[in-house]
């Protein structure tokens, strides 16, 4: 897919990657999320590239992604990686068309349909999110974060929000990026993540879309 995908101009790719994963076009209508929770808005693949570049996401990883949307996120970073990924998402129409999207897909993708307040998040070693809360709803999922920061160190992925005011715990990685943060936990007593190659399916066609410069 990357050799694919890199070959488009990138003003292309976005729409041509949610074709090929099966969830081009605009999203099903649904109810409001509710307060402090934010609409659909789907990522973009140059910054979901470069995420699983940099964190780096390796097939021992589990990727949740919380707010998943039509499950751009977590489809691509397993299809790219190996890594087991599951979506979170409040809507269901939403939820059903990312599950059809993994089946028609045939990849172990799961997404669950609930509020990420409540849902599990035990598994997870690296997290996505594209702002889909603010507020106290984006308080209290950091602070579930923070319970499974205190077993074992996670990564935080973040688009179009940073974190780290309201949640002191994670420590920003310094890299050059306009919407993308990166955060490790920081927690006494909690040994540092242990070290990790990039997947050897991403290569220099990720780097190309990762790296891409507006305009291009």
């Amino acid at each position: 897919m990357l050799g694919w995908l890199a070959s488009l101009p990138p003003s292309e790719r976005d729409a041509a990657v949610e074709d090929r994963l099966g969830i081009g076009g605009p999203a099903p209508p649904d109810s409001p999320p509710g307060d402090h929770i934010v609409g659909y808005h789907a990522s973009g693949v140059a910054p979901v590239v470069r995420m699983l570049l940099e964190v780096p996401v390796a097939a021992d990883d589990v990727l949740v992604d919380l707010g998943s949307g039509l499950g751009k996120v977590a489809l691509l970073s397993h299809v790219l990686t190996g890594a087991t990924a599951r979506g979170i998402e409040l809507q269901p129409a939403l939820v059903e068309r990312a599950r059809q999207a993994a089946s028609r897909n045939g990849v172990d993708v799961t997404f669950t349909c609930g509020d990420v307040r409540e849902a599990p998040l035990d598994d997870g070693t690296v997290f996505f999110l594209y702002l889909p809360f603010t507020g106290p709803v984006l308080a209290d999922v950091l602070g579930r974060l923070r319970t499974v920061a205190s077993r074992r160190t996670i990564v935080v992925c973040s688009l179009g929000v940073e974190v780290d005011r309201e949640a002191p715990w994670l420590a920003r990685r310094t890299i050059d990026s306009f919407w993308l943060t990166i955060y490790d936990s920081v927690v006494p007593g909690v040994p540092p993540r242990r070290a990790r190659e990039r997947s050897r399916l991403l290569g220099r066609e990720a780097e190309a879309i990762a790296f891409e410069r507006p305009g291009d």
